[in-house]
């Protein structure tokens, strides 16, 4: 990617909510397979004075045609320049990211600390076994049956329904597929830790990653650590989003003010 591409918010970042005097922007990254859309409906739900954005991961959604990175480090990369360059600055930035999107949004947090001399406010991470646990290995290398029985079996497929239509199933696949690339690729030491205070939340019936795998996302801060469980599983966020946003709205505007 070139500094240019790099730089540009509207490539990398789609605005949900803005409002015309923002106290805090809140940054979701999606799940595997997913794309920016995944948060669209929590726009509605956002108190009076907080802004939704979401990356605009490469190969999916408008971003079809666009080549998927080579590195889940590249992403980060590219997402966290866009931030520094676009919404991150004026106004307070908290970063909340569901499996996959945990991994990112530590990333990115890390960045804008260390390259951009941006602190965010919080965050939040959501089921996804903190960064000293061992990822399911291999997925990527499977066949399509068999990649989408494993992310079934492992409650990790998501949009379920979307792959037993075989046009829908065309188009996001690939997506899942590369996703569990970067992440099987990515290195999990060392551990980059954050000044930024952390929130993690598990899905009570998730079997990917239950409560007592995401203990170790308390390594990730030097500031402090709280990890809730909420019902529901892997796909709590979506089955349970008003449980999960009376919970991290409230530790998102109380950080912006703090």
């Amino acid at each position: 990617m070139s500094d240019e591409g790099r730089a540009d918010p509207a490539q990398w970042l789609r605005a949900h909510r803005t409002v015309p005097d923002p106290a805090v922007r809140l940054l979701c990254f999606p799940h595997a397979g997913a794309g920016p859309g995944a948060y669209r409906p929590w726009a509605q739900d956002m108190p009076p004075r907080t802004e939704l954005w979401a990356p605009r991961y490469p190969g999916r959604e408008d971003r079809l045609a666009h080549p998927f990175a080579h590195s889940l480090a590249e992403l980060a990369d590219d997402i966290a320049a866009a931030v520094a360059a676009g919404p991150g600055r004026e106004v307070p930035l908290a970063l909340f990211g569901h499996s996959m999107g945990a991994v990112l949004a530590h990333e990115v947090t890390v960045r804008l600390e260390r390259t951009y001399d941006l602190r965010p406010v919080l965050l939040a991470v959501s089921a996804r076994e903190g960064p000293l646990q061992v990822s399911h290995a291999g997925l990527h290398l499977l066949d399509d049956e068999d990649l989408l029985a494993r992310t079934a079996g492992l409650g990790i497929q998501p949009q379920a329904d979307a792959y037993a239509d075989p046009e829908l199933r065309e188009l996001l696949l690939p997506a899942l597929r590369d996703d569990c690339r970067l992440l099987e690729n990515h290195p999990t030491v060392p551990v980059e830790q954050v000044r930024a205070p952390v929130l993690a939340f598990a899905g009570r019936d998730d079997r990917a990653s239950p409560r007592a795998l995401m203990e170790s996302w308390a390594k990730v801060t030097t500031d402090s650590f709280r990890l809730l469980e909420l019902p529901g599983d892997h796909f709590y966020l979506f089955s349970h989003t008003k449980e999960l946003l009376s919970e991290l709205m409230p530790v998102v505007s109380g950080e912006a003010h703090a």
